[in-house]
């Protein structure tokens, strides 16, 4: 039982252990060769997507909208890098938004689909979450298998009180990207000052 619950669920069951598996499915990415990339068609989400915790979409690659073997990306999916040069990339991790164009994504990545993405997006922020990567990185492979993923532990309420943790946490990371956003706008303005 966590110390600190919202006093609606105080005298609430005991936080289950659960397997990721249990709580979603992945979905493989798509694997695509240089003659597939085009100048525009279906976006194909990479890691240097994900930035921050967030997808930005700066560092592109389009694929032949028809391509075989591309699944779409949806909004609420949760990316995730599992394969990559650098160990310091393998389990980063951001919620795909609502409004993205049609998208899929790489190879690298994979997408867990989940009906609780805004709960379980926060637990991959996490320490336990972070641990059960390290503990899963060999000395020389920069990946996480899928089947490994899958197996990954969490303590996690019933299905309510996941809601209002995600709503709680996700309205602070509201506030955070908007005063980053104000920092920014600042900084901007303090380089124009000093030209």
């Amino acid at each position: 039982v966590p110390r600190l619950r919202f006093p609606e669920f105080r005298e609430a069951e005991e936080w289950k252990e659960k397997a990721l598996g249990q709580l979603g499915k992945l979905v493989s990415g798509l694997t695509y060769s240089p003659d597939d990339v085009r100048d525009e068609g279906l976006l194909v989400l990479r890691s240097s997507n994900v930035q921050d915790g967030r997808i930005v979409l700066d560092d592109n690659v389009y694929v032949r909208p028809n391509i075989t073997g591309a699944s779409p990306s949806l909004p609420n999916d949760i990316l995730i890098c599992v394969r990559n040069g650098s160990k310091s990339l393998i389990g980063k991790n951001a919620l795909i938004p609502e409004g993205m164009p049609p998208c899929t994504h790489g190879a690298f990545m994979t997408v867990f689909r989940t009906i609780a993405a805004k709960f379980i997006i926060q637990l991959f922020q996490t320490e336990a979450y972070e641990k059960q990567v390290a503990a899963d990185l060999g000395a020389t492979i920069n990946s996480i298998n899928g089947n490994q993923l899958k197996k990954y532990k969490f303590l996690v309420p019933e299905a309510e009180e996941q809601q209002v943790i995600a709503d709680c946490l996700s309205s602070l990371d509201d506030l955070i990207t908007a005063q980053n956003q104000k920092i920014d706008a600042i900084k901007i303005h303090k380089k124009g000052l000093m030209q």
